[in-house]
């Protein structure tokens, strides 16, 4: 059976917690966490840029999807991994705003398209 989006991030906390101690990025967000979440963000913008790379070099014809397929998938896990971090770290309910935000573009790109 497939994990919830709230069972994954438990997992990624939980892991992050056996992490050093001295850069804990779980728990309260506090303004002095501002570093801890400069980092993750700084990270996670690493991580797009390498599949943002990988894109580029298959676009102008160096690699051929099917053989990069696998480190394309690699790295948009780590993209993904970074925004679980970091919604754990300023604890954001996902799924909440997820659909939340899906209602909201709905209304805003369906209305707009009749």
């Amino acid at each position: 059976m497939p994990l919830t989006l709230e069972q994954i991030k438990k997992l990624q906390a939980e892991f992050d917690k056996t992490l050093d101690p001295s850069f804990s990025f779980h728990g309260d967000f506090k303004k002095e966490d501002i570093p801890v979440l400069e980092h993750l963000i700084v990270c996670l913008v690493g991580e797009m840029g390498e599949f943002s790379n990988l894109v580029k070099k298959i676009r102008r014809g160096d690699f051929s999807f099917t053989d990069k397929q696998g480190e394309l998938n690699e790295e948009l896990i780590d993209i993904f991994i970074y925004l679980i971090k970091i919604s754990n770290h300023l604890q954001i309910d996902l799924e909440k705003l997820y659909l939340q935000k899906l209602e909201k573009n709905k209304k805003r790109f369906l209305e707009n398209s009749k």
